[in-house]
């Protein structure tokens, strides 16, 4: 039975069908995320034990906020350039590729000047000189932004050419693998601190794009086309979709990390940590739709330029259920043995007080993965003004919930929070993707 079980998998996977291109598509980049969770997660585990909850917190807050500051220079710009490469190539205009490349560089190190610029100036005025300064960290990882950025842009043109593996390589592995080479040399060299933390992610930000480069070169490499470098209107209509996407991501990266700031300026660092710790357990049952998301982005916009209702029906369905099967058997063990698992894996001082927030998340994930790709669905359908709404009402419910609860609650006010704005995310995606797109979202 189980050999009949992988010869229909590997059948299903063979030809140019939709079932078979989703199935090579999740198996490979499955296979990346695979390999990056053990990494991400024992870097998390290293830094949180060797930091302390509060040394941790300090860490998460700065990188939460550098998070928030990239949002318009890399996970936005990569969304932009992820869908406008696949629809470019499959009008075979190759040259106009290579054009989005360089407009993305120009306007990621533009970005990022201008914010180190305004942020490090503030920075550099608060800064108090300290290895567990939040000004000085911040100072520090400012200089993280064009990198993010840069191969933010790598990743989505290689995604737009069905490179997904290939294209989520560097941030998948390469990031996670050398923040926990370069953070385990400082421990072991006695010199890990908040500060030295934030030299190692930066350090995992150069090796990602370095490797990210390469990989672009060698798969779309450089030819003497004459680039149309002057196309206005070209230029105008990329920079009228980067603010929607700019916004849009936005929205999402707030409703996932406005937690983890509010807790920071409402609460402790030791709080901070629990978010922290509470939101790494949570991800591991949203991990198989972000593993959808990646594949199916460019089939989405394929399939809505066709025309193909039936097609995108069968598209929503196949990666939900697919999603939804991989996430109950890890969400249902950090719901109702999250104590023993957190006091295993991160310390007992982790599992008093991230045990409640970890259950509350994992519940707001099992609801966000039952929903499906209803984000992805309607950004790459030429919807994101959709998504855009309903993020932000998510957002407001998000933000109303924390800062009411946060200063009653703490973490378990700020999980609740964000597990309320991932519900009313989806309930308001999922009615707009069956008014625009006419398909039901969800496995069933």
């Amino acid at each position: 039975m189980n050999q009949g079980l992988i010869s229909r998998l590997i059948a299903s996977g063979r030809g140019d069908g939709l079932r078979a291109q989703l199935l090579r598509g999740s198996v490979g980049v499955g296979a990346l995320k695979l390999i990056s969770l053990p990494l991400t997660l024992a870097a998390s585990i290293l830094l949180a034990r060797s930091l302390g909850p509060e040394g941790f917190g300090q860490y998460a807050f700065v990188i939460a906020l550098i998070t928030t500051l990239s949002i318009p220079l890399a996970p936005a710009l990569m969304q932009l350039t992820t869908r406008e490469t696949a629809a470019l190539h499959q009008a075979g205009e190759e040259s106009r590729i290579r054009t989005l490349l360089r407009w993305g560089n120009r306007h990621v190190l533009f970005g990022s000047a201008l914010v180190m610029v305004v942020v490090g100036g503030v920075a550099l005025w608060k800064a108090d000189w300290q290895i567990d300064d939040r000004w000085t960290l911040l100072l520090l990882g400012l200089s993280s932004l064009p990198l993010l950025g840069l191969n933010a842009i790598r990743s989505g043109i290689l995604a737009g050419l069905r490179r997904m593996v290939i294209g989520q390589f560097p941030d998948l592995v390469i990031r996670p693998l050398a923040l926990l080479f370069v953070a385990t040399v400082m421990l072991l060299g006695g010199f890990l601190s908040p500060l030295t933390a934030v030299a190692a992610f930066i350090a995992g930000a150069v090796s990602a794009l370095i490797v990210g480069t390469v990989l672009l070169r060698r798969t779309f490499p450089e030819t003497g086309d004459v680039l149309p470098s002057n196309d206005a209107s070209q230029h105008k209509q990329w920079m009228q979709a980067w603010m929607p996407f700019t916004l849009l991501v936005a929205a999402s990266t707030l409703n996932a990390q406005i937690g983890i700031l509010l807790l920071g300026w409402l609460s402790t660092e030791e709080q901070v940590a629990a978010m922290q710790v509470a939101e790494r357990g949570a991800m591991l049952v949203v991990l198989s739709l972000t593993v959808v998301n990646l594949v199916i982005g460019p089939h989405i916009t394929q399939v809505h330029k066709a025309g193909d209702h039936i097609r995108l029906q069968s598209l929503s369905r196949y990666s939900a259920r697919m999603a939804l099967l991989v996430a109950l058997p890890i969400a249902l063990p950090l719901i109702f043995f999250g104590a023993p698992i957190l006091a295993l894996v991160f310390g007992n001082e982790y599992a008093e007080i991230a045990t409640l927030p970890l259950a509350i998340l994992a519940v707001g994930q099992v609801i966000n993965v039952t929903f499906g790709s209803v984000g992805m669905l309607l950004t790459m359908s030429g919807f994101e003004r959709d998504t855009l709404l309903g993020q932000v009402v998510a957002l407001i419910v998000n933000v109303i919930a924390a800062v009411s609860l946060i200063p009653i609650m703490g973490v378990v006010g700020a999980a609740i929070a964000t597990a309320t704005g991932l519900v009313c995310w989806n309930l308001v995606l999922g009615l707009l993707v069956m008014k625009r797109l006419k398909i039901r979202p969800g496995p069933i």
